[in-house]
């Protein structure tokens, strides 16, 4: 995997990312960095040059949210095209599949956070159905 562990300041129990700061290129593929993965969030950012993608895949448990810090993310998300530009976010149910791909001449740089799927899968009340029933 081609991911790397980012390096961020600590102030009290809070941790700080400095994302422009931890941005990495590389010419061949897309950088990440895993920013944390804790018990039950987890983050990283992926920074790619002008034709580098990310391959179609889905989470099937986690909902995910794309921020685009840089540039602008081309997704296919559940067989829709979306052009997701530098300051927005895309957030999309689990076990959608989506890609990411930069189309553009500039780079781009995604943060994504999701709850860590271990999380999910240790849920209580979850049912066969990978459902958890509601509260009333």
């Amino acid at each position: 995997m081609d991911e790397q562990v980012a390096v961020a300041a600590t102030t009290g129990v809070a941790q700080v990312f400095d994302l422009h700061t931890l941005k990495a290129f590389a010419p061949d593929k897309r950088v990440r960095k895993m920013l944390f993965k804790t018990d039950q969030l987890w983050s990283e950012i992926a920074c790619y040059e002008p034709g580098q993608s990310t391959v179609m895949h889905s989470h099937p448990k986690e909902e995910e949210a794309i921020f685009v810090l840089q540039g602008a993310a081309n997704m296919s998300i559940d067989g829709r095209e979306v052009v997701v530009p530098a300051g927005a976010i895309v957030k999309f149910p689990k076990n959608v599949p989506h890609d990411v791909r930069n189309l553009g001449a500039e780079r781009c740089v995604i943060m994504f956070l999701k709850v860590n799927p271990k999380v999910l899968k240790a849920s209580p009340g979850e049912s066969e159905g990978g459902v958890a029933p509601l509260a009333r």
